[in-house]
């Protein structure tokens, strides 16, 4: 995997940018066919690996009593984890998709999660959530399906106004490659065609590293760290200093990570090498 990596490096390193940010098609996550096989994929198929790197994480930035945002929480999959780990926070999901908030309202009532609440509205304006008022921000691939960079910005204005003067966060999103052929790469471990091209979209529709350093900056303040994959920033990570897991947490979550099959477990393993290369510490 590394050695057949090398040649997109060196194309990301050294050549200039073939192609300009695409938004994604509108309305895309708002028919059964698209929200479904997303779900799949959240339960049990390319995305849990990644997922359960993202909760180690989250976990790290939650205490007790906390209340937690997650923006564009999509079918909840990654939600209901997090709330089963920390019983005693609440969570707040928000997103604009009837189809994908339908999901989440089956996925919470199927696993018994007493602790999540769902909020129709877009992420840039959350009109229910007050100011200063939320302990942590969370937000796992869905940043990029903002249209344009000015809802970029609002977005990070957005999370500037809600959170308390302590800014925790964890943003997980794609960061724009340089080349096209990086984008075919990365393709190449999807087997569900409709993912496949939903990941493809995805990609072209991330927005810059700089363009998260600039606003992570001007929003969030100088204690907040930006990563990224490294040589290729295709995964950014925007988050606050996190704190040591319990003792059940770590417990639980590598019980469940020991559980993954072979492509989650590779997945998982690419993603912790690539950001502790970067410089982002692993927390199990």
């Amino acid at each position: 995997m590394l050695f057949k990596l090398l040649p997109c490096i060196a194309r990301e390193v050294f050549c200039k940018s073939n192609f300009e940010r695409t938004p994604e098609p509108e309305m895309l996550m708002e028919d059964f066919h698209s929200t479904s096989a997303y779900d799949f994929e959240g339960k049990d198929g390319v995305l849990l690996g990644v997922y359960y790197y993202q909760i180690i994480q989250m976990c790290g930035l939650i205490k007790i009593g906390d209340t937690v945002v997650d923006l564009g929480c999509g079918s909840c999959n990654l939600l209901c984890i997090l709330a089963e780990l920390n019983p005693d926070s609440e969570f707040i999901g928000v997103d604009l998709s009837d189809e994908m908030l339908e999901l989440a309202r089956k996925n919470i009532k199927e696993k018994n999660i007493k602790n999540i609440k769902l909020i129709k509205q877009d992420i840039t304006n959350i009109k229910e959530i007050d100011n200063n008022s939320i302990d942590v921000v969370i937000s796992s691939m869905a940043i990029h399906h903002l249209p344009t960079k000015e809802m970029l910005t609002s977005l990070f204005a957005e999370i500037q106004r809600i959170l308390k003067q302590e800014k925790r966060v964890y943003l997980y999103d794609f960061g724009k490659t340089k080349r096209t052929e990086t984008i075919n790469f990365l393709l190449n471990t999807v087997t569900n065609e409709f993912v496949r091209e939903d990941y493809r979209n995805s990609l072209m529709a991330a927005f810059t590293l700089q363009d998260f350093k600039n606003l992570s900056k001007q929003y969030l303040g100088g204690s907040i760290q930006v990563f990224s994959t490294l040589f290729v920033p295709v995964i950014i990570i925007i988050k606050s200093a996190t704190h040591p897991l319990t003792i059940e947490q770590k417990q639980k979550l590598s019980l469940k990570i020991k559980r993954l099959n072979h492509q989650q477990s590779n997945d998982f393993k690419m993603l912790k090498l690539f950001l502790l290369m970067s410089g982002m510490r692993s927390l199990l």
